[in-house]
């Protein structure tokens, strides 16, 4: 059953103290005390929608791997390619629009969990053939593009983000697909 009108304001002001204080604080030092008392809610409150705080920020983590594009079919094509950067570029301006989120997601956090929840959803989600793999070391390339796209996704949002969605999107596939030998022209 759909969430309510005020459930889900309830869980918003929620998850906005929570990147209020994660801002402020590591994750561990997250108390649901504190999250009651900067989103002025009680206790029960809280535990009406959450467990506990791993809780909250798995569900926060769900949210973002859900705007991950899936594409219908392999970018071999213009159309498709075109396509693809179309989705791309939705998810780089959500996270554009979505800065302190990201922030203390991707930047703050003291652990690398979400980007390696990340991986393995993009893993999961994209078919094996789009990252031609036939061997170990062509699983390790793509793992090494992976990594290196985390490595300037992460410049670009500290650099409050110099270029648009769009651009980065075509910057983050040229450079994985020339990292992981792929063709992104020719389905190679």
């Amino acid at each position: 059953m759909p969430e309510s009108r005020r459930v889900k304001m309830t869980k918003r002001l929620i998850k906005e103290a929570f990147i209020e204080l994660l801002e402020k604080k590591p994750f561990n030092k997250v108390s649901v005390t504190d999250l009651c008392n900067t989103a002025e809610i009680n206790r029960s409150t809280f535990y009406a929608y959450y467990e506990d705080v791993p809780m909250l920020l798995r569900e926060v983590q769900d949210e973002v791997i859900a705007y991950i594009p899936t594409p219908e079919k392999l970018p071999t094509v213009m159309e498709s390619l075109e396509q693809f950067f179309d989705n791309m570029e939705k998810l780089f301006d959500f996270v554009i629009q979505n800065k302190r989120l990201f922030n203390v997601l991707v930047i703050q956090s003291d652990s690398d969990d979400f980007v390696e929840r990340v991986v393995r959803a993009v893993l999961d989600r994209y078919p094996k053939e789009f990252f031609n793999e036939e061997t170990l070391s062509k699983e390790y390339k793509v793992l090494f593009c992976f990594h290196g796209f985390i490595g300037i996704f992460k410049q670009w949002i500290i650099d409050d983000f110099p270029m648009t969605g769009r651009d980065f999107a075509e910057l983050a596939l040229s450079l994985a697909a020339s990292c992981a030998d792929y063709d992104i022209y020719k389905g190679k």
